[in-house]
């Protein structure tokens, strides 16, 4: 049997007036630890299978991440910093604080739910109710957001899980929202309000049927099953719908900085947005025409790898690099700066 390594045997007694850094030294158990801290508390990467006597009131950030904790209880009850058990072997949020001040983070783990557990008829708290900033439950095994936060003030990222229902989420999210790589078909249960980017990516999506009405960053949709854009919200900073399995750009965001359509399937551009701030990336599609490209595109515009035989149509006027390689046949400068006003260079 190994031998036990206690707070109390490695930093002697601290009163906990300040920040306390335990991390990285081979403990086994928290025994020892003053009750409050005023500082920070930092006792990741040890040995811990508990947090038993670990201090009940910490003013600052709580950090027991790359441990081997499977559950929470006996940690603190009070953290007014960050909360930090990521990389745990977590199969239950039994036992954190219900309300966390800073960032809440326990990813990297073995949970398959956010909700408490129910023991002798009586349901323990699972995960925290209310954290003021960012919520981070990536690389699980989740399969539902049943429990997740109700407020989240920073971002949500629930990303590399097992979902197939975004239920459960909450209703606004001040910051990104990040459900990339999980098994989702369908959007529905996501946030009404994301104030930053949302991400859902590498999922099996089919159509962006509720999807977040209104993203103030940018909405990635990438790497899908997208045969439709319907649901969309109209007006994001920037949209990636790239490889997907698209024919039809029917449903795409009209009010945008950046446009990324590329590896998809498309014959046409019609119902691209007529200008864009940013980049347009139309590269690697089925294009044989450019007759229904954003007439002003402010940034790159790169349409290689397509079937053109010309660049006339509608657009006008890149202000960054052109990009049309590897079309159908090759493009000559001098023709084609007599035809677009390209302000960047050429790379045909």
């Amino acid at each position: 049997m190994s031998k036990k390594v206690t707070f109390g045997d490695v930093m002697g007694e601290l009163d906990g007036k300040s920040d306390i850094d335990c991390s990285n030294k081979g403990l086994t158990s928290l025994e020892g630890c003053p009750e409050k801290v005023k500082g920070d508390f930092d006792c990741s990467g040890n040995k811990l299978a508990t947090l038993e006597g670990s201090p009940k009131k910490i003013k600052g950030d709580f950090n027991c991440s790359g441990n081997k904790l499977t559950s929470l209880e006996g940690g603190p009850e009070e953290v007014k910093g960050d909360f930090d058990c990521s990389g745990n072997q977590l199969t239950s949020l039994s036992g954190c604080p219900v309300f966390i001040m800073g960032d809440f983070s326990c990813a990297a783990n073995q949970l398959t739910s956010l909700t408490g557990e129910i023991f002798q008829n009586t349901e323990t708290i699972g995960c925290p109710d209310i954290v003021e900033g960012d919520f981070n439950c990536s690389g699980n095994k989740l399969s539902s957001l049943e429990g997740a936060p109700l407020l989240v003030g920073g971002d949500f990222n629930c990303s590399d899980n097992q979902l197939a229902t975004l239920q459960g989420a909450p209703i606004r999210v001040q910051g990104d929202f990040d459900c990339s790589s999980n098994q989702l078909a369908s959007l529905a249960g996501s946030p009404d309000v994301v104030r930053g980017d949302f991400s859902c990516r590498k999922n099996q999506l089919t159509s962006l049927k509720g999807a977040a009405r209104e993203v103030r960053g940018t909405l990635d949709c990438s790497a899908n099953q997208l045969t439709s854009l319907k649901g969309a919200p109209q007006e994001v900073r920037a949209f990636d719908c790239s490889s997907n399995q698209l024919t039809s750009l029917k449903g795409a965001p009209q009010r945008v900085d950046g446009f990324n359509c590329s590896n998809n399937q498309l014959i046409s551009l019609k119902w691209a947005p007529e200008k864009v701030k940013g980049n347009v990336d139309c590269a690697w599609n089925q294009l044989a025409t450019l007759d229904d490209a954003p007439k002003k595109v402010k940034g790159n515009f790169d349409c290689s790898g397509n079937q053109l035989i010309a660049l006339e149509g509608a657009l006008k006027k890149v202000g960054g690099d052109l990009i049309c390689g590897q079309n159908a046949q090759p493009f000559n400068e001098e023709k084609v700066r007599v035809a677009l006003c390209v302000k960047g260079n050429c790379f045909l």
